[in-house]
């Protein structure tokens, strides 16, 4: 069955409208860049709501498009148990990793290692980082190539490199302000997109009982086989997705680290987290998978429309092909995958960025001005998207994206999952096991790639040996174990501190250390407390002390001391946080005005003619 391919300019219209739509907002945002603090985390000021849209776009890539859809139409609604498995180590991060990296003012996982630990756990693990990250774009890039090439006639090369450049470029105009904003909105289209197109599938193949009738006993069951197929089985897919891909991707994916810390505050991140995991995610999982399940129902029943042989990764695309009935519609459903790709790439380009920015160039050079760290990121994002592009065409020589992406995540993130767990669990986890975690860890996962018989077999669950991917799934497991059995062992062969004071709010043992040490001062029990007050009421001055003073009828109704941390933003919840920033309490204001620092007032850009809120912070 040939795909729909677009001749006249409407298709193309739309895409470029999209396209320039994307460049837009990156010109549009870089305005509020002045510091990495602004590129990277968007001055950690957003909305829980607006966050939780974000996060949800940057997981939802278009290698979800082409993984589970893949998946649905090989195996049916089974495809959904590789999404849903975030549910369970959820309060882990709710109450012991977000509050960890927010108040410990974590700008990065490398950067947690150097406090919890040394520079040399810093070392290992920016470089695990890196690699894991932009395997992330070139899985991306190639997923968006696989659905894109049958449309558009081009070498896949020439797709990955194309969007790559356009994707590089507004991310290092834009930063996290840009991605925040354009994700919210890519969010929504590709939901829409993922929903639209299982209703136009159920459509066309007339109605819900006859694409359910349509489908196997098999097709209909929500699990895979306990051990069988080789390529598709519950135990390797719980293990390297639910542990390992799902575990890695919450916990030390600095894109998602990235979207926790822009965050207006704790509260806000869990809030985020919560939604996403239990509202978006389940709608995710229906978006992403729904065109596998429509192509199995016609297949099974139509093969002379899509045949048993039809390359798994396009399934998206021929899908939308048939079933969208007009060229409009066609080029909406390409421009979501569109949406889709960007909405993920350009999370783990600026999330790349800033772990080279923050772990490898500032550590090297002789204190560098923020302008120049600012200038380095936007270069950095540009180096990082080549580099993915790499990283594209080797994952195109593996086979299905499902099983690169999986292979990839077995390999690369068990040492780093690993020493997060065990460091933020288990307060006598040392420095010298942290270590030999990631190098011994390394050297048992290299070996069970050489001799899986010998090494991953004993964790196999009876799944079938296949010469060309040997349990290329389960080796996850064996690679987890291996990792957690050199942390525990190292560790008890280990002397343990005589005190911990080092690691005061790093660990879930002293997280209530943290709020105090966020804001450099006891923690003012009154945080919560919000006023509302006009913008005439305010006047700006020309210090930068970052600074807000109240007359004392709003302090008295605050309940704020002279040093505590604010949230001062525009009234309208519907911003999302764009106008807002934090500052400090100042002294009582004199002549019953608001009195804001021109660098509050700057940062955050205030409409002084709206109303404005001020909530006392911890």
């Amino acid at each position: 069955m040939n795909t729909l391919i677009p001749t006249t300019g409407l298709f193309w219209g739309i895409l470029t409208c999209y396209v320039f739509f994307v460049l837009g907002a990156g010109l549009f945002f870089a305005r509020n860049n002045k510091s990495t603090e602004d590129f990277f985390f968007g001055g950690r000021r957003f909305s829980w709501w607006l966050i939780a849209m974000s996060m949800l776009a940057t997981g939802v890539g278009s290698h979800s498009f082409a993984k589970y859809a893949s998946k649905g139409f090989e195996y049916g609604f089974s495809s959904t148990m590789t999404y849903m498995n975030d549910w369970f180590f959820m309060p882990l991060l709710l109450f012991g990793w977000i509050p960890i990296i927010y108040y410990m003012k974590v700008n990065s996982i490398p950067e947690y290692f150097q406090r919890r630990f040394n520079s040399t756990v810093r070392n290992l693990s920016t470089f695990t980082m890196l690699l894991y990250l932009v395997g992330y774009i070139g899985i991306g890039l190639l997923a968006l190539g696989s659905l894109l090439q049958p449309i558009l006639g081009w070498e896949i090369n020439t797709i990955i490199i194309v969007v790559a450049v356009i994707s590089g470029i507004y991310v290092s105009l834009g930063g996290q302000t840009a991605i925040i904003f354009t994700d919210f909105l890519q969010g929504i289209i590709l939901l829409f997109a993922g929903l639209l197109i299982f209703g136009l599938g159920i459509a066309y193949l007339g109605g819900f009982d006859s694409f359910w009738n349509n489908l196997s006993i098999a097709n209909k069951l929500p699990l895979a086989d306990f051990n069988s197929p080789p390529d598709f089985n519950f135990a390797g897919i719980f293990w390297q997705d639910g542990v390992v891909g799902s575990v890695g991707f919450a916990f030390m994916n600095q894109a998602v680290i990235m979207r926790f810390l822009a965050a207006r505050s704790v509260v806000h991140a869990r809030r985020a987290t919560i939604m996403n995991v239990l509202v978006f995610l389940p709608i995710g999982t229906i978006a992403v998978s729904n065109s596998g399940w429509v192509a199995r129902a016609i297949a099974n029943t139509s093969p002379d429309v899509i045949a048993e042989t039809t390359n798994p990764n396009g399934i998206f695309t021929v899908v939308a092909g048939i079933v969208s009935g007009s060229e409009a519609i066609f080029a909406f459903l390409v421009a979501a995958v569109v949406a889709a790709l960007m909405s993920s790439l350009d999370s783990q380009i600026n999330a790349s960025a800033a772990v080279a920015v923050n772990d490898i160039y500032t550590p090297l050079s002789k204190n560098p001005s923020e302008k120049t760290r600012l200038r380095v990121s936007m270069f950095t994002s540009l180096l990082v998207t080549f580099i993915g592009i790499q990283a594209a065409f080797l994952f195109s020589k593996y086979g299905t994206i499902y099983e690169a992406h999986g292979a990839f995540h077995s390999v690369v993130t068990p040492p780093m999952v690993t020493v997060i767990f065990l460091g933020i669990f288990w307060k006598r986890f040392s420095s010298r096991a942290a270590v030999l975690t990631f190098i011994l860890g390394g050297i048992f996962i290299l070996l069970g790639i050489e001799y899986p018989k010998t090494f991953v077999q004993p964790f196999s669950h009876g799944i079938e040996f296949v010469e060309e991917k040997p349990w290329s799934y389960i080796r996850a497991l064996y690679n987890v174990f291996a990792c957690v059995s050199i942390g525990i062992i190292v560790t008890l062969f280990t002397k343990p501190p005589k005190n911990y004071d080092k690691i005061k709010g790093l660990t879930i043992w002293t997280i209530k250390d943290g709020p105090q040490y966020f804001k450099g001062s006891d923690v003012n029990k009154n945080a919560g407390i919000t006023i509302q007050f006009s913008g005439a009421e305010v006047e700006v001055t020309q210090k930068d002390n970052n600074e807000v003073s109240l007359p004392k009828n709003y302090m008295d109704k605050i309940k704020g001391n002279k040093g505590d941390l604010i949230y001062i933003s525009d009234h309208r919840w519907y911003l999302g946080g764009l106008k807002s920033t934090h500052a400090r309490l100042g002294s009582v204001s004199d002549n019953n005005k608001v009195i804001i620092s021109k660098d509050v007032s700057d940062h955050a850009q205030f409409n002084l003619s709206e109303d404005l809120i001020v909530e006392l912070e911890v």
